[in-house]
């Protein structure tokens, strides 16, 4: 396995926060593992209500201690230790090794601390977010809070998985509009549970036409907003097509309407592809207090232009040069 390592090609260029190919067994087996544990807690915070009604109803103590010890640690006040920091690097260290090739590069400036206030708007979302899941837990985007879909937190069991591999936060508009009211650099995936329903394993695809609320707060705040592309997410898994006006009104009731197959033997871990993180130029946005209908258009505008040539300038490294020119982005 190559080294991880952030090298500057040169004025300009792209910084390359890691690069990972030719991974040995074990690393490519610690990956899945690390893939299966991330599936597993998102869909386990999906039925959360539903395991704990059963360990009620059974009167299964040992299931309901474990319920009420995840609970206390999820929503306890705590700061990170030296466990959650070995957590936390096993991961960022494994999960990069499941894929064929991956990498994850910075064509802007890297993220620091203390740079202007800045949104990362990242796609696709796919069917569990693996591309995004490389920078939640990338230590180059530890200062960074990732704003998830509110049902999620309902959940104790993704909150404490969350809590314990990144800096999680609520998508909801009043949450966002307290961290941005604070300065906190935030990373969101703005196609939501929509985009992850018309993922495509033969099509790269964004749902954005009408999203339109990230580039309104940010107006309003004063944020940059960085475009990032996971180029191979649709690989990842397979998933039903069609019947869009029924799943995207399951959507509307904060149902993830997919229907999905990854690994031909455990259809919860994804296939191995080749997945490629790349975060475009900073977007550099006035700061306007109460941004007009025409304003947040224009800018929305601009936003989907630069991510359309964030994605064609970078389809032929990631796909390769007889794969990639002959892809495109539809635009939802």
């Amino acid at each position: 396995m190559e080294k991880n390592s952030t090298t500057t090609k040169g004025t300009g260029d792209a910084t390359y926060i890691f690069q990972s190919s030719n991974n040995t067994m074990m690393h490519t087996f610690f990956g899945g593992l690390v893939l299966i544990i991330f599936v597993s807690t998102w869909i386990s915070s999906l039925m959360s209500p539903v395991i704990t009604f059963y360990a009620i109803k059974s009167r299964n103590k040992v299931l309901l201690l474990t319920i009420i010890s995840i609970t206390t640690a999820a929503y306890a006040p705590w700061k990170k230790s030296t466990i959650t920091r070995i957590c936390n690097s096993f991961v960022d260290t494994y999960h990069r090794c499941y894929y064929i090739r991956s990498s994850m590069k910075f064509q802007g400036r890297v993220p620091h601390p203390e740079e202007t206030p800045t949104l990362y708007a990242v796609h696709p979302h796919g069917i569990f977010t693996v591309g995004w899941s490389l920078l939640f837990h990338s230590k180059t985007m530890a200062h960074v809070r990732f704003c998830f879909a509110p049902g999620l937190f309902l959940s104790p069991f993704f909150l404490l998985f969350s809590r314990l591999m990144g800096k999680p936060g609520k998508a909801d508009k009043s949450s966002m509009i307290s961290f941005m009211k604070k300065g906190e650099s935030l990373a969101l995936p703005p196609g939501g549970f929509e985009e992850a329903t018309i993922t495509c394993s033969l099509q790269d695809r964004v749902y954005i036409k009408k999203r339109k609320g990230f580039v309104k707060l940010c107006l309003m705040h004063g944020y940059s907003i960085v475009p990032v592309y996971c180029f191979g997410e649709k690989d990842t898994f397979w998933n039903v097509q069609g019947f869009w006006k029924f799943r995207h009104a399951l959507n509307g009731m904060n149902i993830p309407a997919i229907l999905f197959w990854g690994s031909k033997l455990m259809p919860l871990l994804p296939k191995r592809c080749e997945l490629h993180v790349v975060a475009g130029e900073p977007i550099s946005l006035p700061r306007i207090e109460s941004p007009t209908r025409d304003q947040v258009e224009q800018f929305h505008a601009k936003y989907i232009e630069v991510l359309v040539k964030l994605y064609e300038e970078n389809k032929i490294d990631a796909y390769g040069e007889v794969d990639g020119k002959d892809c495109n982005l539809e635009i939802w």
